[in-house]
Order: C-alpha cells, then sequence, then structure tokens
C-alpha cells in the first residue's frame, strides 16, 4: 500500500473516531434513566411507594393510569429537551406540587389499610431525600 493511502486512511479513522467521540455525553450529564427524571428511577421510587402493599388488579389499572398521566403531565412542563441541569425553584416548586398530587391521586385508590402503609412509605421516601439533600456535595 502507497504512503498516500495509508495517509488517506489513517486520516479517516481519526475523523471517524473524533465523530463517535463527539457522541458520547459529557461526564456527569443526565442519561436515559438515569436521576430523577429517568425511567427506571421513576420504576424504583413507585416500587419503594408500594412495599408491603400487594394491589388488586383493579388497583393496578388505576395506578398505571394515575403514572402514566403524570408522566404525560411533567413531560409537558419540561423545557424543550428535557431537563438538562438543575430545576430553576419555580420548576422545582410545581414538580413538588405534581408530585404531592401524584400520591394523593394514588392514595385515594388505596383502602384504608393500604393508606396507612403508603404515607409511612412516602414518609421514608421523604427523609431519605431529605438526608441525601443534607449532604454536601461530593467533589
Amino acid at each position: 500500500m502507497s504512503w498516500i493511502r495509508m495517509t488517506v486512511v489513517g486520516a479517516a479513522l481519526c475523523a471517524a473516531a473524533s465523530v463517535a467521540e463527539a457522541q458520547r455525553p459529557p461526564a456527569g450529564a443526565a442519561t436515559p434513566g438515569s436521576g430523577m427524571g429517568g425511567g427506571a428511577g421513576r420504576g424504583r421510587m413507585q416500587a419503594m411507594l408500594f412495599e408491603g402493599i400487594t394491589l388488586t388488579a383493579a388497583q393496578q389499572t388505576q395506578i398505571r393510569a394515575i403514572t402514566e398521566k403524570a408522566a404525560k403531565d411533567r413531560k409537558d412542563h419540561m423545557p424543550e429537551g428535557g431537563m438538562g441541569g438543575a430545576p430553576d425553584p419555580a420548576m422545582r416548586k410545581m414538580m413538588t406540587e405534581m408530585q404531592a398530587k401524584n400520591h394523593s391521586d394514588m392514595r385515594a385508590v388505596l383502602t384504608a389499610d393500604q393508606q396507612k402503609v403508603f404515607d409511612t412509605n412516602v414518609a421514608a421516601m421523604q427523609a431519605r431525600r431529605q438526608k441525601r439533600m443534607a449532604r454536601p456535595a461530593q467533589p
């Protein structure tokens, strides 16, 4: 192979590598399924909410509908392209209110005994969140 061909092939490989590297999200950037906005995170949070509660098929259907509506509402209120960083105080307040309404709607589906367990689970989640927020930032 001539040195010209080798030079062209080498340049093409370098260009392809730089394009591939440019497609990777920056370190610390939100990726699908990460952080509060991620679908996997919501699934774990919902599992924590209903820990110790056995839902009937009808309750599961109602909870699923509430969850899907809440996800649509969150998406409708997000700026174009998602959060991309820490939310401003107004956005944070609105999201907190939406979450409280979502919990209230879910709680209404439950029996009195289930509501007691649900309330305990919500309080435990809030305590974990407060503890996490109180920690100093990682360097």
